[in-house]
């Protein structure tokens, strides 16, 4: 009976492998990308926040009261003071928001931005219109795009979703049953021959990435599950269930609007000056932004978001005197509720994009996320091959050759055009408007590309070889054209402030050096004889 058990936990573990492993890998290799997305990979995108920029906090309150004068009360409900070169900010937004009832009792947001430079904090645009439109506006970024990707495949709300959380749930399942079939778990944490055989270098990688990265492939399975599920499904759910399917209601419920008593009694708040003592007194942690609401009376709040810090959660509130600075209360996203649940709904994002504990742990979640691509293409390699050159497959030599190929294609080519970003964000000159979808045009072309080869070459080792060697090529070739197009140089931007640039260009360089000696190693043709095709599952036998 146990032999049994264990012989359907393992079709099952080799079935979803199979059946999901390419898409695994895009998911986690773009989430391995994705986690310096915000801010390492926004500030190397915009050469405009590289370096220091503006915390003259007198001098931006200086902007707010100018502006106010000129958007009139009717915009004073709420003030954004969007602070640049933290997370997702590339200039010094100032924005004046109006809301209003329409007939049909839905409200509509109307802003007024004031956009200014980083650094000279001189006006350079302002934006009119509703939120939305103010949304759709913004210029994307390199960055901005493989986020994206990584979270619904660039295929939208709700599919694309839908697809990263289902992937999400199968990554989850495969790590359980996994467990399952390889019960002598603890004897693999140090089992690695890369050296003696094909065989072995497929499935000791396998093994020991799955068994060393067990706990982060659970984590990140479960957390991307709910993080792609949640809007789609649970949230209209419990509005059906709990709110008669008023989805803006439950929002507010848990997220509820900040609306300060109104007294009708006249103060001047004091952004400059909260602002600069906040950061006295909290230098470790990103100001991200801050609202204030109410502006012009003595009870105006304003709310200071800031990411970093001792919390879990993905980002952490301040409200304060807006006049005074006199601390009121903080709390994370969902903190108000002071619950169990609202600490598990915090730590998701954190834990899933490894956003807590510095650049450090960001670093360990990157390996490890490259470490679970690792994991679904060589499982995927695994099953190839014991069908190709073994018993357990029904279907011709040549076609999973065939599949073999387009796995190979597709993986290699996702590195391929990740890297094309790099230079397309270098050398586009095109219209903001335009320059998201030309990012995805250099993407997905570089990616089609690299696929077709994949496919039209009949040795996939050779391929491999020779597409590691074009990453490796493509990876340092970044750097310098980066010091070429913007002039910040390696080692110059180590000792000029721009310490991040300087970061992203050599993690470049050292992956490209990588590639190239592992092009280098690599075999350009299949080992005669090594096959993993004696190694098909028997129910008693440990399986892979």
């Amino acid at each position: 009976m146990q032999r049994d058990t264990t012989k359907k936990y393992y079709i099952t573990h080799s079935w979803l492998g199979a059946i999901t492993g390419i898409l695994l890998f895009i998911v986690a290799y773009t989430g391995a990308f994705s986690v310096f997305g915000h801010n390492e990979l926004k500030i190397w995108s915009n050469e405009g926040i590289r370096g220091e920029v503006s915390q003259d906090y007198p001098a931006i309150e200086s902007l707010v009261r100018q502006h106010a004068k000129e958007v009139g009360p009717d915009y004073h409900d709420h003030i954004r003071i969007m602070l640049p070169g933290q997370s997702s900010f590339t200039r010094l937004l100032i924005a004046f928001e109006k809301e209003t009832v329409l007939e049909d009792g839905s409200h509509e947001h109307q802003l007024i931005v004031y956009n200014h430079h980083p650094k000279t904090l001189a006006l350079e645009d302002t934006f009119k219109g509703s939120l939305n439109e103010w949304f759709a506006s913004g210029k994307g970024d390199m960055a901005d795009f493989m986020v994206t990707f990584h979270a619904d495949l660039h295929l939208g709300n709700p599919w694309g979703l839908v697809l990263t959380g289902l992937l999400g749930l199968t990554l989850f399942a495969s790590v359980i049953t996994g467990v399952v079939i390889h019960r002598k778990i603890l004897r693999e944490l140090f089992s690695f021959r890369p050296l003696r055989s094909l065989r072995l270098l497929f499935t000791d990688t396998h093994k020991v990435l799955g068994v060393w990265g067990l706990l982060f492939h659970g984590t990140i399975g479960f957390t991307g599950a709910f993080l792609g599920l949640v809007l789609v499904l649970l949230v209209p759910a419990a509005a059906f269930v709990s709110f008669s399917g008023d989805q803006e209601k439950l929002v507010e419920t848990f997220l509820p609007e900040i609306e300060p008593a109104i007294t009708g009694v006249a103060a001047e708040p004091n952004p400059g000056n909260i602002l600069s003592e906040f950061r006295r007194n909290n230098p470790d942690v990103l100001l991200i932004d801050a609202n204030i609401h109410g502006w012009g009376d003595e009870s105006a709040i304003m709310a200071i978001t800031t990411l970093g810090g001792d919390t879990l959660a993905a980002s952490e509130t301040f409200e304060v005197s807006a006049v005074t600075g006199e601390p009121l209360q903080s709390y994370s996203t969902f903190g108000k509720h002071d619950s169990v649940t609202g600490v598990i709904l915090d730590a998701m994002y954190p834990l899933h994009f490894g956003n807590f504990g510095g650049v450090f742990v960001k670093v360990i979640w990157s390996l490890l996320g490259v470490g679970t691509a690792l994991l679904a293409v060589t499982g995927m390699m695994i099953w190839i091959e014991r069908r190709a050159y073994g018993p357990e497959g029904n279907l011709s030599k040549a076609t999973y050759l065939r599949i073999s190929r387009f796995t190979v294609g597709s993986c290699m080519g996702l590195v391929v055009a990740s890297l094309s970003l790099f230079y397309a964000q270098l050398l586009l000159r095109v219209e903001a408007a335009e320059f998201s979808y030309w990012l995805g045009v250099v993407f997905f072309s570089s990616w089609v590309v690299v696929l077709a080869y994949g496919l039209a070459a009949n040795n996939s080792y050779l391929t491999i070889k020779r597409l590691f060697l074009l990453c490796g090529l493509l990876a340092v070739g970044v750097p310098v054209v980066n010091a070429l197009v913007t002039g910040d140089a390696l080692p110059v931007t180590l000792f000029n402030g721009k310490s991040i640039t300087a970061a992203v260009d050599l993690t470049l360089l050292l992956c490209g050096v990588f590639c190239v000696w592992a092009s280098l190693k690599l075999p350009g043709a299949r080992p005669a004889g090594d096959s993993l095709a004696g190694e098909s599952v028997k129910p008693n036998a440990e399986t892979i």
